[in-house]
């Protein structure tokens, strides 16, 4: 009865004395309940931490805010759990709270998983719609009911451990809810319809202060892009436009002065091109004369030397002038040698040197090239190995005397820059179908920028003056000329005091004819 008369001053319908162990000693709605332990115990414990515990829960089915306080004497004896049933009175007084006076409305989940009303205000609405059990318990949705339409809004509610779910569904007037829009529709229309008028006028001034500039300088552009250099037009205004403007007249005068500037360096070069293909046709037409004429009275010069070294027409007075002659023999055959090799290179380089081909072995040409220089290598004190390859050597569709020179300028270039007590060592294979021949040597080598400068006519390694190399720097490029018009490449790497290694490619059979034509 204490229990009883506590609950009717506070409000609670359901009334429970719970002892420190957590049981229930005393319970004014169920007395069967009284030494069950309490439903909810986490409320227990907040009570015993904070001197109270509150929460939404559902007994038997109803909801209730129960709160949980201890008895103390002083230290607690015992906890009170009052249960205050949440009604239409407790939602009525809720409802009266809000600005919008929705319709309230609660609802439990059974054990079976079926939500079904436990309290509503008294403006509630007809029929209230409850959530399936597989849907979220947080939804909104708009319904009509009595010829009005609802903004419905469901929303789980906090609620005690070991409680079943409690959910609100709250049920707003949407005629109610619009109302406050409505009043003002009219003068938000009219504020729209102001900023309409305000941004056409706002467009219409860009597209006269911006667009309009723009689209000239993008016209002008566009002339400059066809060659027409003439001034933009100028932009009176100091803005970004303006800065733009003045940038693109600037371009315009510089594009129009470096293409002219780059017209002359055109017309200039042509006229230099045109002066120096006119002077490489004088060159070529002139060593072609000098050859021509000197061929002449160089071969009148060896043939009285000869005559002369043979004696033919009686005995000479001084065995010294056999000498002589023989001397003047050998001088007049190296120089007539050097005019043909610059016949030839004046021919190739006009393109107008012309191969008398046929299929040659590979192996004699370069058998015959090593044994003519054995003795210019003998004399210098340096070794001339000749490797060929175990495997058989291929023919050459080639000029035989042209390529044997070839080989021969190489040899001799790599004999006369190697010093006395090295070696040069001549290798060949064949490999892909084509001869791989390479001339190595143990010489002094020179610096990798100078190869491709080797390769020129009338470039030499070193002075002419110097002594003990001599040459007129036509050997390497006759060389390479021959062997470019065969088809083929030649190749040189070198370090200085490391020796020189030449790389000779040439093609073989039929592929020779292809590769050369």
């Amino acid at each position: 009865s204490a229990l009883r008369n506590h609950g009717d001053r506070i409000g609670a319908t359901r009334m429970m004395l719970v002892d420190l162990n957590g049981a229930v000693a005393a319970d004014t709605a169920s007395p069967a309940q009284e030494g069950r332990p309490f439903p909810f115990p986490a409320l227990i414990q907040d009570a015993a931490v904070r001197d109270k515990g509150t929460a939404l829960a559902t007994l038997d089915g109803r909801i209730y805010w129960i709160v949980v306080v201890p008895v103390r004497a002083p230290v607690p004896i015992a906890f009170i759990a009052a249960a205050i049933p949440v009604d239409a009175t407790f939602l009525e007084k809720l409802r009266s709270l809000s600005a919008e006076s929705p319709s309230i409305a609660l609802a439990t989940r059974s054990p079976m998983g079926v939500w079904r009303v436990g309290a509503e205000s008294r403006e509630a609405l007809k029929g209230t719609a409850l959530p399936q059990s597989f849907q979220p318990l947080r939804s909104a949705a708009e319904i009509s009911a009595g010829g009005h339409d609802y903004l419905t809004m469901t929303e789980s509610l906090a609620v005690a451990p070991q409680s079943a779910p409690i959910i609100a569904v709250l049920s707003y007037p949407l005629d109610q809810a619009l109302a406050a829009y409505r009043r003002i529709a009219g003068p938000l229309l009219l504020i729209l319809g102001l900023a309409l008028v305000a941004a056409v006028a706002g467009s219409m001034a860009i597209v006269r202060g911006v667009s309009r500039p723009l689209e000239g300088l993008a016209a002008a552009a566009r002339r400059i892009a066809a060659g027409d250099y003439t001034d933009p037009p100028r932009q009176t205004q100091h803005d970004e436009i303006g800065h733009l403007a003045a940038a693109l007249a600037n371009m315009t005068h510089s594009i129009a002065d470096r293409e002219a500037a780059l017209k002359h360096a055109i017309e200039s070069a042509e006229v230099a091109r045109s002066e120096a293909v006119k002077a490489n046709d004088a060159k070529s037409q002139f060593l072609a004369n000098m050859s021509h004429e000197l061929r002449t009275p160089l071969n009148a010069i060896l043939g009285f030397s000869e005559m002369i070294d043979h004696e033919v027409l009686g005995p000479l007075g001084q065995p010294r002038y056999r000498d002589y002659a023989r001397d003047i023999r050998a001088s007049g055959a190296h120089l007539l040698f050097l005019v043909e090799r610059m016949l030839d290179l004046a021919d190739a380089e006009a393109e107008r040197l012309k191969l008398s081909k046929s299929m040659v072995p590979a192996w004699g040409l370069i058998q015959e090239s090593v044994l003519t220089l054995k003795p210019f290598a003998e004399k210098s004190g340096v070794k001339l190995i000749f490797e060929p390859s175990s495997a058989a050597w291929p023919q050459l569709d080639a000029d035989a005397p042209k390529l044997r020179q070839a080989f021969i300028n190489v040899m001799d270039n790599a004999i006369k820059f190697t010093p006395a007590g090295g070696q040069v060592r001549v290798s060949g294979m064949v490999q892909s179908g084509r001869l791989m021949i390479r001339i190595a040597d143990s010489g002094v080598g020179m610096e990798p920028e100078m190869l491709a400068s080797v390769v020129r006519p009338f470039h030499r390694l070193r002075s002419a003056l110097d002594g003990q190399h001599q040459g007129a720097g036509l050997g390497l490029p006759f060389a390479k000329a021959i062997i470019d018009l065969h088809g083929g490449t030649l190749t040189l790497t070198s370090a200085v005091a490391c020796g020189t290694v030449v790389c000779i490619e040439l093609p073989t059979g039929s592929a020779a004819i292809s590769a050369a034509a």
